[in-house]
Parts: C-alpha cells; sequence; structure tokens
C-alpha cells in the first residue's frame, strides 16, 4: 500500500500597459494543483501475477484564463477551479512459458468545479468537462516467445488500445467539438538475440481514423483534424554494444 501528496503550479505573469490602462489587473497569479494519490501494488503465483491500482484527486485552483476589458480587449487573470478524480489498474500474467498478457484500464473525470467568469473569451458551466480528457481509456497487449535456436528466440504480439470520447477545448459559445471514441489495434512478428532484435511490425492495421484535435476552437481552418498515423508497415532492428 502507498500513499501519495504533491502539488505543482504554473508561474503568474504581467499584464500589458493597454490593458491596464482599460480596466485589467497589472498581472496574474500562478495556478496551482494539489494532487492526493493511495494505491496497492504487489505479485501473487510465483511472481506470475502482478497488480498495480490506485486512485486519485487533483484539485486545480486559481485557473489561468483570458479575460476581456470592457473595450473587448484581453488579458490574463485567475478564475474558476477544477478537478480530475479517478482510477486505474494495470495487470501483467504469465500463465504459460514465454506467455506475457498486461492489461490496464483507467476512469478519470475531469471536469469544471467553477462556471468560468461570465467576461472571459470562453464558455463554461460547472460540470463541464475538460479539453480532450476521456473518461475511459485501455489498453490490452499478449507476447509469445519461442526459442529457435541457441541464443535466439521468436516473438509474436499485439495490442489493442482504446480511447473514449473527448470534447474539445471551451469556445465563446457552449457548443464545442466532439471528439468520438476510436480503438487502435498493433501487430509485431520478430527474432531477438542476446545484444540484437529485428522485428516487422504493423500499426493501426485496421486503419483508424481516431480523431485527435481539431476544428473551430482548436486551428485555424474549421475544418481541419488531426487523425491518429494511419495504418504504418516496417521494419525495426536494434543492436546493443
Amino acid at each position: 500500500m502507498y500513499g501519495r501528496l504533491a502539488s505543482g503550479y504554473r508561474p503568474g505573469g504581467p499584464n500589458s500597459p493597454d490593458r491596464i490602462v482599460e480596466g485589467a489587473p497589472s498581472g496574474f497569479r500562478p495556478d496551482k494543483t494539489q494532487n492526493y494519490e493511495i494505491g496497492a501494488k504487489g505479485d501473487f503465483l510465483d511472481h506470475t501475477l502482478t497488480f498495480d491500482s490506485s486512485i486519485y484527486y487533483i484539485d486545480w485552483k486559481s485557473i489561468q484564463l483570458q479575460l476581456l476589458t470592457p473595450l473587448g480587449l484581453s488579458y490574463g487573470a485567475n478564475g474558476g477551479a477544477a478537478k480530475s478524480e479517478g482510477a486505474e489498474i494495470s495487470v501483467t500474467s504469465r500463465p504459460l512459458a514465454g506467455l506475457s498478457v498486461s492489461a490496464w484500464l483507467d476512469y478519470d473525470n475531469a471536469v469544471l468545479k467553477e462556471a468560468l467568469p461570465s467576461n472571459g473569451t470562453a464558455v463554461g458551466a460547472a460540470g463541464d468537462r475538460l479539453p480532450l480528457s476521456s473518461r475511459i481509456s485501455g489498453n490490452l497487449s499478449v507476447q509469445q516467445d519461442f526459442p529457435l535456436w541457441q541464443g535466439g528466440t521468436g516473438f509474436v504480439g499485439g495490442e489493442v488500445s482504446y480511447v473514449g470520447s473527448r470534447q474539445g477545448q471551451f469556445q465563446g459559445t457552449p457548443t464545442r467539438q466532439d471528439f468520438p471514441a476510436y480503438t487502435k489495434t498493433d501487430l509485431q512478428v520478430g527474432v531477438k538475440g542476446e545484444s540484437w532484435k529485428a522485428s516487422v511490425y504493423a500499426n493501426n492495421v485496421a486503419n483508424i481514423r481516431g480523431m485527435l484535435t481539431g476544428g473551430p476552437a482548436d486551428l485555424y481552418n474549421p475544418d481541419a483534424f488531426i487523425y491518429i498515423q494511419p495504418r504504418t508497415v516496417g521494419l525495426n532492428f536494434s543492436h546493443s554494444f
């Protein structure tokens, strides 16, 4: 069992003189996070099954954002609060010789605790999800190693990754860009020795067009989006000296 307490911050800064003349404050303060986490980790069945789990809560205060003067000029300020709370678990099993199965799952509820200020450049209500935060994400990977010759081992494996739905940046209206969930599959097969490794891989085998960011609030072109890397097939070789 373990517990962890940590904190972080971003430095504040000054506002430009023309904004101060129009009623903006002289500067903005740091925004801060306070992180709380408790968890457990261990192994069973003669080290063939291991796990690592935790629950966490992150408190984000005095969020740095852009507000508007009465004349519509933007300036740096602090306002509102947010939180990120969730749980995660990872498990690795080695049930048979040369076989490794690993999985992890994460639940994250990252939302505003307070509405963004009414004179800000973006609209956000208490309970709105933070930009690009996925409530559910996970991964499953399997690899089988098998002997080929003295000092040489073959392997074949793959992994499936899931990223849940997300929402884009806060905008000047309550409408935000939606990014659907996607699932990506990667495969590999290869050979390794004591100091070298060669493999052929195929990433994003189904050529899924998982959407990462884009739309009116994220890029200059409102119809432009950034996707995950398309299907990619290649060869890797590495050698240690």
